[in-house]
């Protein structure tokens, strides 16, 4: 009897939970550690190959690939006396379109949410793993190289945070519909965050416009630092570091043109001024400038009042009315200020002697969140439907009698009254008198085009 007490019910309707089969261990197993693999032997093969440029042996080569997996998680480290936070975003970017593409690749309709809670375990798990024989490997090397181990806490918390992040987009680029059902999101928001996306987009194509022709312009500086390198090797060093840190200055232009700061050390940038100061080395550090502002930087606010307008423009066009529209847009511009401030904060950092380096975050995500949530909103209240009422029972006409109002809603019927019946009786048909006539129960059809 205890027995049976102790046997959970099962309902008709519940789904068979997920066991932990063959098949499905296979695929956790390769979402938990492909994305560490590919990255861990990219790692290791660059490392290699710039050992062996420089004619060096591979002693600290272990803790040298350890800290570079930290380095990509955006953990911040200590070499020497140097501390360094503000770290390459490139990579960062890479390996989250490895983690949410794995994630995307194992998730369907279908799939379950305790089988979503496996494949954001095994997404998350086998990094975590992989971050804590880093953290040993860097703190064994420590005693051969100049790199101190790096705080365990903030290693772990970039580690679960980077991975998650990468979990959640390979996920909802597959299940968004069906979450969206689920959280049951109010139209107007889902289409602001569409449109948030869309203005994020341009945003972002500007940045990097601006920031290639400022190289252009400054490309006689970008010659003077190549110059200063040490032969081949050194030119592809700076080559490769200005590669990799590419999307951490166009995050900072991105900062300047909806007119935010960004600031290296005492150094500081923005349309309305600036401040001179040492800058590092790279040539990609090309992109600042020098000397006062010209007039026409001020132009360059026409970027974030054009994203602005296109945004509103384009909750109209999905709005059911101007109001929804311009909720459409502030909920837009709220994502797009929100995802500013923390891609802001996490491209920038502390970098030696130069101090902190990157573009204010807090100014950068109000000041976006304020461009597109002012000239959107406005533009959709203008540019938006002013709406359709619902026909409501009070606008029917109450003296209007009952049997009009039926008859009025009856399709049309051609139909000739004939007063004399002689004219039937030439035409060959059969006339009965009135009296013979019995009720006849009779409906109004809508006859086919055929006539039929």
């Amino acid at each position: 009897m205890s027995s049976l007490l102790d046997t959970p019910t099962k309902r008709p309707g519940d789904r068979p939970a997920p066991t932990l089969n063959p098949d499905l261990a296979r695929r956790l197993t390769l979402v938990a550690f492909r994305p560490a693999v590919v990255a861990l032997t990219a790692i290791a093969a660059i490392i290699i190959i710039t050992l062996v440029a420089a004619n060096s042996d591979l002693t600290g080569m272990a803790g040298a690939v350890a800290a570079s997996w930290l380095g990509i998680h955006q953990v911040p480290q200590t070499i020497g006396s140097a501390a360094i936070g503000v770290l390459p975003l490139l990579p960062t970017v890479v390996l989250l379109w490895m983690v949410a593409r794995s994630c995307a690749k194992v998730v369907d309709e279908k799939t379950t949410r305790r089988e979503l809670a496996y494949v954001v375990g095994a997404a998350v798990g086998g990094p975590f793993l992989v971050t804590a024989v880093c953290l040993a490997v860097i703190k064994d090397a420590s005693e051969v190289l100049v790199l101190a181990p790096p705080n365990t806490l903030a290693a772990f918390g970039w580690t679960i945070f980077v991975h998650l992040v990468g979990a959640a987009i390979g996920i909802a680029t597959q299940l968004w519909r069906q979450i969206v059902l689920r959280a049951d999101v109010p139209g107007w928001v889902l289409a602001g965050l569409i449109a948030g996306v869309q203005a994020g987009r341009r945003l972002l194509i500007a940045a990097t416009t601006v920031t290639l022709l400022c190289l252009v312009a400054s490309w006689p500086t970008v010659g003077a630092l190549y110059e200063n390198s040490d032969g081949f090797t050194g030119v592809l060093g700076l080559t490769a570091l200005s590669l990799l840190y590419l999307p951490n200055v166009i995050v900072g232009t991105m900062a300047v043109l909806t007119g935010a700061t960004a600031g290296i050390g005492e150094a500081s940038i923005s349309l309305f001024g600036v401040i001179g100061g040492p800058v590092p080395g790279l040539p990609v550090m090309a992109v600042v400038p020098t000397g006062q502002p010209h007039g026409w930087w001020l132009g360059l606010l026409a970027i974030p009042v054009y994203v602005g307008v296109r945004l509103g423009r384009d909750c109209a066009a999905s709005g059911t009315d101007r109001w929804s529209a311009a909720k459409s847009a502030a909920a837009g511009a709220a994502a797009v200020g929100l995802v500013a401030g923390v891609v802001a904060a996490t491209a920038g950092g502390t970098l030696g002697t130069f101090g902190h380096v990157g573009a204010v975050a807090s100014m950068f995500g109000v000041l976006s969140f304020g461009w597109l949530a002012l000239l959107g909103s406005t533009t959709a209240l203008i540019t938006g439907r002013p709406g359709v009422p619902r026909p409501d029972k009070a606008d029917t006409t109450d003296d209007e009698p009952e049997e009009e109002r039926v008859v009025a809603a009856l399709p049309a019927v051609d139909a000739e009254i004939v007063d004399e019946p002689i004219a039937l009786e030439a035409a060959g048909a059969t006339v009965v008198p009135n009296e013979q006539l019995d009720a006849i129960d009779a409906e109004v059809v809508d006859l086919p085009e055929s006539g039929q």
